[in-house]
């Protein structure tokens, strides 16, 4: 009898030792899954953050008079197209109407797809979209943003902003251009990467080396500064290691280019740069907003951005 008593208790007791293992093994798992899940998650951020800054943008134009304003931004990049829109002053919309993307190839044909609904803010007036698809949808190149009843109707309804990509401008993304001049280093999958001190950090703003092509990316959400950079000048180094080192201080609607002093003469005959260490915010169309010069830290730059 003792023994059998005995036997039973060993037997229970190795069952719930195995049970608070197995449930143990289970929960580290979990963890594992769990951390797995959310670095795969800062990855995909960082993707986007990377394919953004070297999309093609345009500037949204009002078509409701409503005071809207946006930018889009379209690319192609490693068999998907990426598309996000930043919209400015887009008025608060009755009960439970939404505003919602399109990318359009042919309005006459009914060729387009809704890149979906946009998260709006009511206290900044702010909707913004981010939108990923598989395929080259390159040719859908009409972007038009509208408000939306919530009555299951498929299609577009009223026309807020809108405007439609050149048939000269490239939306795709090379894999070379996503290897940032600045020292940037890009993941198998196309993440870009800011290293400092061995960390990773996910970039916000934008810092790279100057084409003329950039100029367009200036608009009413998004800030374009040309930094003149000499590599003799003490000061122009030092304004630089300060901005690589802040990389990720940099606000999402600013880019700053770094542009050679010493090859850009053109460039300085336009906007009348004599001194190395100068800095031109311009618009979309390379009119010049602001010039100054000084300072040796990336915070002194941002507080001259009108």
């Amino acid at each position: 009898m003792i023994i059998g008593i005995v036997a039973i208790i060993i037997v229970v007791a190795g069952v719930g030792i195995y049970s608070s293992n197995s449930s143990k093994t289970e929960m580290m798992e979990k963890e594992v899954m769990m951390q797995k899940e959310k670095e795969a998650m800062v990855a995909g951020e960082s993707d986007l953050e990377a394919i953004f800054a070297k999309a093609p943008s345009i500037t949204l134009k009002d078509v409701s008079k409503s005071g809207a304003t946006g930018v889009a931004w379209v690319a192609v990049y490693d068999g998907k197209t990426y598309h996000r829109v930043i919209a400015k002053n887009m008025p608060a919309l009755p009960g439970a109407d939404f505003y919602e993307g399109w990318l359009v190839k042919s309005a006459i044909t009914g060729d387009f797809f809704s890149t979906g609904k946009m998260n709006y803010n009511v206290a900044s007036k702010e909707a913004t979209l981010d939108f990923v698809t598989d395929g080259d949808k390159s040719d859908y190149r009409f972007v038009v943003i509208t408000s939306e009843p919530d009555d299951g109707n498929p299609k577009p309804d009223k026309h807020i902003i809108e405007e439609r990509f050149g048939s000269n401008v490239n939306l795709i993304v090379s894999a070379e251009a996503m290897v940032s001049k600045e020292g940037a280093t890009v993941k198998p999958d196309g993440a870009m990467m800011q290293k400092e001190e061995g960390a990773m950090m996910v970039k916000a703003g934008s810092y790279e080396g100057y084409e003329a092509s950039k100029i367009a990316m200036a608009s009413a959400t998004q800030d374009v500064v040309l930094f003149f950079h000499a590599s003799w000048c003490p000061s122009c180094r030092a304004l630089n290691g300060d901005i690589e080192k802040n990389v990720g201080a940099i606000p999402a609607g600013v880019t700053i280019l770094k542009t050679d002093y010493d090859k850009e003469t053109e460039l300085k005959k336009k906007y009348g740069v004599t001194t190395q260490h100068t800095l031109v915010q311009v618009d979309k169309d390379g009119n010049l907003i602001k010039k100054w010069s000084g300072g040796s830290k990336l915070e002194n730059l941002l507080s001259q951005v009108q």
